[in-house]
């Protein structure tokens, strides 16, 4: 019988420790062990710092020309791409890592230049043959060749999703529903620091934020943020309403990065911190245009 095991960031390997880990944990240091090697800085503050953060920089964006939040995109896809393979357990591996790069950056870029979140599909399509490319290039045996070519192709539709964001316009799809959204996600980035079990941070972070988002929709609709025909108490309600979902949707996926990436442990080393912050910012990309698309004009207009 082996012992627990935490993973190694600088080397990408399992080691053996003792002590245990509360299955009811993750995201903050109750019952975790500690990690093999932290990095330079404690991973789960690098994580509340980055998801923090990056909420902010997309809120900003929200009023600014649509270039701007594409420089917030392509600098946030490198990023997520050098701690991949160490988040989700694979081979560190620079031409994995490469592919998933190009992919975001490929996405992100085109779908701003067309206007067209079609593209990112086309990107997508194209990325799954680079991934097995990568993987044929490999000159070390091609050990774990299945799950290291899955975790590429998973990181490409985490990068496919976040070029969302860079499709966000108005009239099409208002950029109006970062607002609520980034509110959802700042929100969900402070209730992991909470020393409690997993499941009750589940409920928290899929309830909260949406209150929170809500609420201030319906605010910020009420002082004209939104749009002169958005003031008042039935059009800031269905404004407050449609911001609910959109925290809604938000609180789920940042939930189910907790339970899935974040995993019962701490996440080790900082590459692979910040990448866990970022991971549920660029997934929520697409969802955030179909909302916009279809509830765009209850939120701004």
């Amino acid at each position: 019988m082996h012992g627990p095991r935490v993973w190694d960031d600088a080397t990408v390997n399992t080691q053996d420790v003792p002590g245990t880990v509360d299955p009811g944990s993750y995201g903050t240091r109750r019952g975790a062990n500690l990690p093999i090697e932290v990095g330079l800085v404690d991973p789960a503050w690098t994580r509340l710092a980055v998801a923090s953060v990056v909420p902010v920089l997309l809120a900003v964006s929200a009023a600014l020309p649509a270039w701007v939040r594409l420089i917030v995109v392509v600098l946030l896809v490198p990023l997520t791409a050098q701690g991949w393979p160490a988040l989700v357990r694979t081979r560190h591996d620079q031409g994995a890592t490469g592919v998933i790069t190009l992919t975001g950056l490929t996405a992100a870029v085109l779908v701003a230049i067309t206007n067209d979140f079609g593209m990112a599909g086309v990107v997508m399509a194209l990325s799954v043959p680079a991934a097995f490319s990568a993987q044929m290039a490999r000159r070390d045996g091609r050990k774990h060749l299945v799950e290291d070519l899955s975790a590429t192709v998973a990181g490409n539709l985490v990068m496919i999703s976040g070029a969302g964001w860079c499709a966000l316009r108005t009239g099409i799809a208002d950029p109006a529903v970062i607002v609520p959204c980034t509110l959802a996600l700042f929100t969900g980035a402070l209730l992991t620091t909470l020393n409690v079990r997993a499941t009750v941070l589940e409920v928290l972070t899929m309830t909260v934020p949406a209150l929170v988002a809500g609420a201030a929709g319906g605010a910020l609709a009420m002082v004209g943020f939104f749009g002169v025909s958005h003031v008042g108490p039935e059009p800031a309600l269905q404004s407050a309403a449609a911001c609910l979902v959109t925290g809604f949707v938000a609180g789920v996926l940042m939930a189910a990065a907790n339970r899935v990436l974040w995993t019962h442990r701490w996440v080790p080393g900082g590459r692979a911190a910040v990448a866990s912050a970022i991971v549920p910012i660029l997934s929520l990309g697409a969802p955030v245009y179909a909302i916009a698309r279809l509830m765009g004009g209850f939120i701004a207009g």
